[in-house]
């Protein structure tokens, strides 16, 4: 009997760890397929013939090229897109704002963020689960560390969270889509500055003269 139950448990760990390696071949691939030619690019269909994972495996996985596309942009983002921390709103934000832009520059994230609202503008139906999964991850960090600067006194009692986080992120977006002007860090940390100083304390503006 205890040598059934731990075959069970090697035949599970083995299986387990088959997928966790399927699942890894196709957001590589993908992600290659992203940065190389786009959105358009992107089928399951190909991900599969280029990976060597069984289409119907995606499929069980992926229902579509945006679910697949939705994955990858948050394994990147798990892995890069953390909270600082440092006791300063404006540190914590320039250092959010900051791996935003390596993220949207530098790697498969941004290919996989442009898709994605492509996806939501040509299919409708599909917003609901963009909003819910990736803005509401995508905020998070963001929220957290506002929220830490009105409990600390450096940001007004009366301040927008929601409005500042959209003054943010809408113009690193906005950049990231039309390329009409380098989306750089001196960028971002110039935004965070000029946001900001719309809601600080009246003592937090004048601690920053002097």
């Amino acid at each position: 009997m205890r040598f059934r139950r731990v075959r069970r448990n090697n035949e599970t760990d083995y299986l387990l760890a088959r997928s966790s390696r399927s699942r890894e071949r196709a957001l590589s691939t993908a992600g290659q397929i992203l940065q190389a030619e786009g959105y358009g690019a992107l089928t399951i269909e190909r991900v599969a013939a280029e990976s060597g994972v069984a289409k119907t495996t995606l499929y069980r996985r992926w229902a579509t090229k945006a679910a697949l596309c939705m994955d990858l942009y948050l394994s990147v983002v798990g892995h890069e897109l953390k909270d600082p921390d440092t006791g300063d709103v404006a540190t914590d934000l320039k250092g959010i704002a900051t791996s935003v832009v390596r993220l949207q520059t530098r790697t498969v994230a941004g290919a996989a963020f442009i898709g994605l609202i492509a996806e939501a503008q040509l299919n409708p139906q599909t917003r609901p689960a963009f909003l819910s999964e990736f803005a509401h991850r995508r905020r998070e960090v963001s929220r957290t560390a506002l929220k830490r600067g009105v409990e600390r006194g450096e940001l007004r009692h009366d301040t927008d969270i929601d409005l500042v986080i959209d003054a943010l992120g809408g113009a690193v977006t906005f950049r990231l889509l039309q390329g009409h002007a380098p989306l750089t860090v001196k960028f971002a940390e110039d935004l965070v500055d000029l946001v900001l100083s719309g809601c600080r304390t009246e003592i937090r503006k004048r601690k920053r003269v002097l």
